[in-house]
């Protein structure tokens, strides 16, 4: 197995504060890999040390069999990064920055066209970057991390801030496009379904650690995970459930509650007068995996 990244015993220690601890991280070239955590847990602190954009402390980094630190051009040319805050050419139409950001980085302008395609920007590809909606910029970033056929590809945070739509919508391309087979992509979330969907691999991060890393499929199983119940009727009765269970949350579809016994939750919340119409049930998901290993949701 070729491996595209990789850190040993990495520490980043600013001031007095230790950001990133001993972290231990392998990325399997042509793996789609998701480094998940709550705000705070170091994720992009550790995207940054990976693309020599913040010098470690102790241990070793290796990015596509270099370190990349001190900053790399030749090595900054065969990666893609997609940033939290993406700065656009906001004058420019949408082809027209693509095509800028192709010349920088001295690819095929005719590479273009067949992001604009991939990502579905076509309708908006001579609107100025600066009209685009929110969805339409997030797509943009991923774009314009693309458009010069990198190795690797840092993807980070790319739905956050988004409405479920556009969300989904992102997950959505990013999941069926051919692009991601071709690659090595790095992901960084806060949103666990998505990375269910989306990941080959995912990694656990904890105050500064990587703690479990493995597929969705094979954390959720080692964890002996319980059952998770979709409430889509009971969301105006919200806090009469948390009155009842510890861990209840609202999502998109409706209210979910986190139990070892779905059975036995059902017949507890139909006795409390809940609407249980259309309750679904689910054997483990990753967030169960997060809030096992944790001790907390990651929204905390």
């Amino acid at each position: 197995m070729t491996i595209a990244a990789s850190t040993t015993g990495l520490n980043v220690t600013v001031g007095h504060t230790t950001i990133l601890n001993d972290l231990e991280l392998e990325v399997a070239s042509g793996s789609f890999h998701g480094i998940l955590g709550s705000n705070g847990a170091g994720k992009t602190t550790l995207f940054n040390t990976l693309l020599g954009f913040i010098q470690k402390t102790g241990g070793s980094v290796r990015l596509l069999g270099t370190d990349p630190w001190p900053r790399n051009a030749n090595l900054l040319r065969r990666v893609g990064i997609q940033h939290q805050r993406p700065a656009f050419f906001v004058r420019m139409s949408l082809i027209e920055h693509l095509r800028a950001v192709a010349d920088i980085f001295g690819s095929d302008r005719t590479y273009v066209s067949t992001v604009i395609d991939a990502l579905n920007l076509g309708k908006v590809a001579d609107t100025k970057c600066e009209n685009l909606s929110g969805g339409e910029r997030q797509r943009l970033a991923v774009a314009s991390a693309l458009v010069h056929r990198p190795e690797v590809l840092f993807l980070d945070e790319p739905t956050a801030g988004l409405d479920p739509a556009a969300r989904k919508s992102l997950v959505d391309l990013l999941r069926d496009t051919d692009f991601t087979d071709e690659l090595t992509v790095l992901y960084t979330t806060h949103y666990l379904e998505e990375a269910e969907r989306l990941c080959d691999v995912v990694s656990i991060m904890d105050s500064g650690t990587i703690i479990a890393t493995g597929s969705p499929r094979s954390l959720i199983s080692a964890a002996e995970l319980g059952a998770t119940v979709l409430l889509p009727a009971a969301v105006p009765q919200t806090a009469t459930i948390q009155g009842i269970f510890d861990r209840v949350e609202l999502s998109d579809d409706g209210i979910l509650v986190h139990t070892e016994d779905a059975a036995r939750a059902l017949v507890t919340l139909s006795g409390a007068g809940v609407d249980c119409a259309g309750a679904q049930i689910s054997q483990g998901r990753l967030e169960d995996v997060f809030f096992k290993l944790t001790g907390r949701n990651i929204e905390q």
